[in-house]
């Protein structure tokens, strides 16, 4: 995919999951600290923007960057993360919250 592309497609699903949490780009630009401009620009497949604003967005849509960039992994990667996720969702609760368990303490580490 070009660059060109992939910014259109970050826009793309930013501007729909703003849209989805019923926010402006004003609204959005108080909550993440950026400019109206600047969100616009993005939505437009104009600005990329920083790994830093990637994780206000998402935390402005409460959603996590895996959803703004799976589309554009290898399609290698998304059957391998597809597999795992297929595992997880045949585990028990218990087994789920255990794991869930390990890797928060070993995010706090």
């Amino acid at each position: 995919m070009e660059k060109k592309d992939i910014n259109k497609h970050i826009g793309n699903i930013c501007q729909e999951y703003r849209l989805k949490n019923n926010l402006t780009q004003n609204q959005v630009a108080e909550l993440t600290g950026l400019e109206p401009r600047h969100i616009s620009q993005i939505e437009r497949g104009l600005s990329k923007g920083s790994i830093d604003t990637l994780i206000k967005l998402c935390n402005a849509y409460q959603i996590t960057p895996d959803i703004i960039l799976y589309d554009l992994l290898d399609e290698n990667l998304k059957s391998s993360v597809s597999i795992y996720e297929e595992k997880f969702k045949k585990l028990t609760k218990r087994d789920k919250e255990s794991i869930l368990h390990f890797i928060d303490y070993f995010l706090k580490k």
